[in-house]
């Protein structure tokens, strides 16, 4: 994945340099239009790019921590029903299918674990399971549902995408000369490889593709490896 968006940015940055390339060659001419001063131009439209990138970058991250925080309440919670009654097994069936549908959260997964949840909650209810613990279970588990294959609205990443292409064109035009160049390469390396990285964060579950930034499922992962240590002797 590191290699992918590697690739990504490299191409962008390829384009954005031949762009600027034909513009250079364009600003030898006559026709060739002089703009003076577009400092406030270049000033306003970056900083309202920077709001755009800023409130996506803060949704994903919270995406991503609160279902992590999820996941160890639903832990929790599954440790005290293992230790309960008869449903150990059905709590150990539930929580392994539990973590594959989130190591390949596709949507027709996703469909069958909510199905196999309500079987799962309906029989713990009739063990006489019911209280805060199963009722917050549950919502933990719809949350994190919900969230695995929630994403960003497309119209906020149309209109964005959008505006930081008028913005390297903006750059590419107004600025000249090297200086130019110098300035294509730092505008597109950071934005393009900011946009990059959010977007990598926007599939937090996404672990067959190797994305560098998931949710860390250790303490799922370790419930349900077993690995529980003997209890000391008095």
């Amino acid at each position: 994945m590191v290699k992918s968006n590697f690739f990504k940015l490299s191409r962008y940055l390829f384009l954005a340099l031949t762009l600027k390339f034909i513009i250079w060659i364009c600003e030898t001419t006559d026709w060739w239009p002089r703009i003076d001063n577009p400092g406030i131009i270049i000033g306003v439209v970056g900083f309202g790019i920077a709001i755009l990138l800023g409130a996506k970058l803060s949704v994903v991250n919270g995406r991503l921590y609160s279902i992590e925080d999820a996941v160890c309440r639903i832990v929790g919670a599954m440790r005290i029903l293992r230790n309960k009654g008869n449903v150990g097994h059905e709590v150990e069936t539930w929580s392994r299918k539990f973590e594959a549908t989130l190591r390949d959260p596709k949507k027709s997964e996703i469909i069958s674990l909510r199905s196999k949840t309500e079987i799962f909650i309906r029989k713990l209810v009739k063990e006489g399971y019911d209280g805060p613990n199963l009722s917050g279970f549950s919502r933990d588990v719809s949350y994190v549902l919900h969230r695995s294959t929630a994403e960003i609205p497309f119209a906020y990443e149309y209109f964005s995408n959008i505006t930081t292409l008028l913005y390297t064109i903006t750059i590419a035009v107004v600025t000249t000369g090297i200086a130019g160049f110098i300035a294509i390469f730092i505008v597109v390396f950071v934005l393009a490889g900011a946009a990059i990285l959010i977007e990598d964060m926007d599939h937090p579950l996404d672990y067959n593709n190797f994305s560098m930034i998931t949710v860390n499922l250790e303490p799922l992962t370790h419930f349900n490896a077993g690995e529980v240590e003997p209890a000391e002797e008095q």
